[in-house]
């Protein structure tokens, strides 16, 4: 059986072989593009004669140029699983900037989320690389024309902005300027494209190993490449987000879901709202639809022509609604770095503005997409520590966690302490081995640990340990703060339960004559007692 198949291969590489021998000008208009998939690894030998355009890396797949009868021949052979026709791809945008306050960004901005290291591949037109209201981190071209990224649409440029536009006191600022932008051109002048140099663009962002891959365009009819590689960009960790479709007619009709890629379940498919929050006459609606932004009339950065001299034009599209969910992701994924994707999508889902009918619809999906109002679900600005636990999350002196708390009233350990006063002062926290035994140096405070033995404002305990996992009492944090900061004198004050004789007196005395601890309703200190998470952080936001 075995010696039967490669008598076949070997009979049909020798047929394409014959017929790509003498192509002549009117032969080559009748191939067609197509995607060729392998049930295991590439045969290269049936491909020697095909015209390549791209080799796949992450799927075993190649896209070329064929002839009707070359393609009759390829689906025979065994190990071509599939050979579809490589469609063409179109922004989702309508020629012709509310959305950022639509979307709650400046709340997220209270808290200093801005994107920062979030990865962010945007797969378009290409984004004009000097634009002053935009900061590209790199870029790649993946057209066979050019090897150039740059914008020649604008519609690249545009989407760039909605994410990403610098807070610069120019133009427009998008809702995460801070994210790490990376410009795929897989669409060309006209805004065209092929979907094999979509699939191109995907791999390149997989090996770039970014956070987020925005599609702001959309075909048709589904595809097995496409799914395939979406599939792996899901597994590596990718989130991706695409427009669900401007109101097109595909074979004469409308459909009845989301378009493609959007339509794929690993993928978060975005429709569009006006200012009105009704969904936008051109979006597509559906059982797949995920989410809605904005997108009508956005004002964003667009490459300069005679009619946009400044660099700026107002779009609609979905092609625009789609990138403000993939900013707000962004700002989701910088508030909770070590969390899961899933637990971001989750979020997404969490925080939006219920519109149409209750839960998820066909017009609507989940809802107005919202950025986050804080990074602590249990603080409101009710509690007193708030502005405290804000200045020092600003400061990112304390961080996000993984099930989205901050435990207010929770005890803190001497670890957690030293990490977050040597956060305050800038020290070393590079993980690495301590005079302490009990503090390996894979823990998470060793470097702050060991920067502040260097520093002189920890000795440790009298056996030789540190104890980082013991909770801390509020007489041990007066003498860390004591050591650490030159408070001011600001008045006198006494504590009855503090003698003269504790080894915390002076320390104390300071912390409550610069007006960092106040004490308890009843005039004392409580220097025994443990000492809080909000505590803590009233206490190290006041010394600095």
């Amino acid at each position: 059986m075995k010696q039967a198949i490669k008598t076949l291969t070997l009979g049909v590489t020798a047929f394409l072989i014959i017929a790509a021998g003498g192509v002549s000008a009117e032969e080559k208009e009748d191939l067609t593009r197509v995607i060729i998939g392998f049930d295991e690894s590439m045969n290269h030998e049936i491909l020697e004669s095909v015209d390549i355009h791209y080799t796949y890396d992450e799927i075993p797949a190649v896209s070329a140029s064929i002839s009707k009868e070359e393609e009759k021949w390829l689906k025979a052979i065994p190990g071509i699983e599939w050979v579809e026709d490589d469609q063409k791809i179109k922004t989702s945008a309508q020629k012709e900037t509310w959305g950022y306050e639509s979307t709650k960004t400046p709340q997220s901005r209270e808290w200093g989320l801005r994107g920062d290291g979030v990865k962010i591949a945007i797969i378009d037109t290409g984004i004009d690389p000097d634009h002053p209201d935009l900061d590209i981190t790199k870029g790649v071209s993946v057209l066979d024309e050019t090897e150039s990224w740059s914008d020649d649409n604008g519609h690249g440029t545009h989407v760039a902005g909605v994410i990403a536009a610098e807070d610069n006191d120019i133009g427009v600022v998008g809702v995460a300027p801070d994210a790490d932008i990376y410009a795929v051109k897989a669409l060309n002048k006209e805004g065209d494209g092929w979907e094999s140099e979509i699939i191109a663009g995907i791999e390149w962002a997989i090996k770039e190993k970014v956070d987020i891959i925005n599609l702001s365009l959309t075909s048709c009819q589904p595809s097995t490449g496409m799914k395939n590689t979406l599939k792996e960009a899901e597994e590596a960790g990718i989130s991706v987000v695409a427009a669900s479709g401007n109101g097109v007619l595909c074979s004469g009709e409308y459909l009845n879901d989301v378009m493609y890629p959007a339509r794929y379940e690993s993928v978060i498919s975005v429709g569009a709202v006006d200012e009105k929050n009704t969904r936008a006459l051109f979006s597509y609606g559906g059982k797949s639809l995920d989410f809605v932004a904005p997108g009508t009339n956005i004002y964003s950065t667009y490459i300069t022509t005679e009619n946009d001299p400044d660099g700026y034009r107002s779009m609609n599209g979905t092609s625009m609604a789609a990138p403000y969910v993939s900013g707000v992701l962004a700002l989701t994924m910088e508030a909770y770095p070590n969390t899961s994707k899933d637990k971001w999508h989750e979020l997404l889902e969490q925080h939006t503005v219920d519109l149409g009918e209750e839960g998820k619809d066909y017009d609507y999906g989940h809802g107005l997409v919202q950025s986050l109002s804080k990074p602590f679900a249990d603080i409101t600005k009710k509690n007193w520590y708030y502005p405290y636990i804000q200045q020092l999350y600003k400061d990112e002196i304390v961080k996000g966690t993984k099930d989205g708390t901050f435990a207010p009233l929770g005890e803190i350990t001497r670890e957690e302490v030293v990490t977050m006063i040597g956060r305050s002062l800038g020290l070393d926290g590079t993980k690495r081995e301590t005079s302490f035994p009990d503090v390996p140096a894979s823990s998470f405070g060793s470097g702050y640990i060991a920067s502040a033995v260097e520093e002189g404002w920890i000795k440790g305990l009298p056996d030789g340990t540190f104890a980082p996992k013991q909770k801390i009492t509020r007489a041990e944090v007066a003498v860390m703060i004591h050591r650490v900061f030159d408070l001011p004198s600001e008045k006198q004050v006494s504590f009855p339960d503090v003698s003269e004789d504790c080894y915390c007196y002076d320390a104390v005395m300071a912390v409550g004559n610069a007006g960092v601890v106040t004490g308890f309703p009843d005039g004392t200190f409580g220097p025994e007692k443990n000492i809080t998470r909000s505590e803590l952080a009233a206490v190290l936001a006041r010394s600095m």
